[in-house]
């Protein structure tokens, strides 16, 4: 059984999964996104690991920093030409850059084709490319979100109010159920569609309960039976 909270490191607010498993220790690890991953003895409490992070807080921030630095580096490090790979949904696509009239951007067999009318200029380039890659991954979250509505329309649930993305670092998707607002992040986008759905049916579930209790993860295996399967695969890249 696992959970997710937030607490106060320093100066900022940290999210930590918990995660109980059969072991003598608790340990601490560091996610891609900043996050922390928590996973302690079954006969230890939450409160216990809390205070074991809050010991070693100096050096968890500081690993943290060091790694949402890095994650920023390999994004600044795109140059946007001919060859580069780049993750569509969870498979590589080679960059392909061609001179256009207009700034368009496509992916079909393995090739993105980013046509800009200057090839030699990073920031035409790189906003074609994020405008494209951000329409494009809001536009299947929002299909998936009207796919799995009537499973919970059925359960009571009233449709959002509101489906918003942003460039989220901590989370990949948050549902906030007293506003009827789900937020979900743009690099979902890099994710397989499977992952991607299961995010959706995460964020969605917490319409019915609000935390990540057994009966929250019941909800959850109803719709994704393997669940867990993809979210370790989800927050293991």
């Amino acid at each position: 059984m696992s959970s997710f909270r937030k607490i106060i490191l320093g100066n900022r607010e940290v999210g930590i999964e918990f995660e109980k498993k059969r072991i003598r220790n608790i340990n601490v690890r560091v996610r891609r996104d900043g996050t922390l991953y928590c996973s302690l003895p079954y006969f230890a409490k939450i409160e216990e690991a809390e205070a074991f992070i809050i010991s070693k807080q100096d050096y968890l921030l500081k690993s943290i920093d060091s790694m949402l630095k890095e994650e920023k580096t390999k994004s600044l490090s795109r140059r946007y030409v001919d060859g580069e790979v780049f993750e569509v949904l969870g498979k590589p696509y080679v960059l392909k850059v061609v001179p256009a009239l207009k700034n368009t951007c496509r992916a079909e067999d393995g090739i993105i084709t980013l046509e800009v009318t200057d090839t030699a200029d990073y920031r035409t380039k790189y906003m074609t490319y994020e405008k494209w890659r951000r329409r494009a991954i809001k536009s299947l979250i929002i299909d998936l979100c009207n796919e799995m509505y009537p499973w919970f329309e059925r359960r009571g649930v009233p449709m959002p109010k509101k489906i918003t993305l942003g460039e989220y670092k901590s989370f990949w998707g948050e549902c906030f159920a007293k506003r009827g607002e789900l937020k979900f992040s743009y690099r979902l986008f890099e994710k397989d569609r499977e992952l991607i759905r299961y995010v959706v049916a995460h964020e969605f579930a917490h319409f019915i309960e609000p935390n990540h209790s057994s009966r929250f993860w019941k909800v959850v295996e109803e719709i994704i039976p393997d669940y867990k399967e993809l979210r370790k695969r989800l927050n293991s890249k």
